[in-house]
């Protein structure tokens, strides 16, 4: 749920305001069903629940030649969300969709503070190679051995991750994308 909640906030926060039509729209021109495992449905019920929880706001409007619509925006507690739920996709290892979601919202935190949460996931994954080379070292040996294997490719992963992730902390370094705060950030859509 907190990937799907931090792309519905998302997206509502970088149009500035939209129907729920229009955050499905947006979502599946990222692909997001594929990356992020959304489901259309998951979309709407992410609107209710944010806007119950005082994360967004709805206004009704006339729909065109039909029901109601709903124009959802997001306030000042939504946006706090979403720099809370980037935050933690970026800290959180094991979590590809969170990492994922937390990705496309990247631009959402200043340059400083993702870096430091960048630098936090390297800080956790070069501490998990370290606890899985030592039980790689001495297995205990009533672990079955495919149960081993498996711990071989999780390590693969960890070290394409950890690689992937001091290579986005220099990037941001140097100066990667227009952050919060920036000239032509995403975080100043009013």
């Amino acid at each position: 749920m907190s990937a799907t909640r931090l792309l519905v906030l998302g997206s509502v926060h970088l149009s500035g305001g939209a129907h729920g039509y229009q955050v499905r729209s947006e979502l599946q021109s990222w692909r997001a069903e594929l990356w992020a495992k959304i489901k259309p449905g998951s979309i709407y019920h992410a609107l209710k629940k944010a806007a119950a929880d005082g994360l967004l706001t709805e206004h009704a409007e006339p729909g065109n030649a039909g029901p109601e619509r709903v124009l959802y925006r997001v306030t000042a507690r939504g946006r706090d969300e979403i720099v809370e739920l980037v935050r933690d996709g970026l800290r959180r290892t094991h979590d590809p969709t969170m990492l994922n979601a937390s990705i496309a919202m990247l631009p959402m935190l200043s340059r400083t503070d993702a870096i430091a949460h960048v630098n936090e996931r390297v800080a956790r994954l070069e501490a998990e190679l370290v606890e899985q080379a030592k039980w790689r070292e001495h297995p205990d040996p009533d672990v079955p051995e495919h149960v081993r294997d498996q711990a071989e490719l999780w390590a693969g992963h960890a070290r394409t991750e950890l690689e992937w992730a001091k290579s986005l902390s220099k990037r941001l370094a140097e100066g990667a994308y227009a952050m919060a705060g920036e000239p032509g950030s995403w975080r100043t859509v009013p």
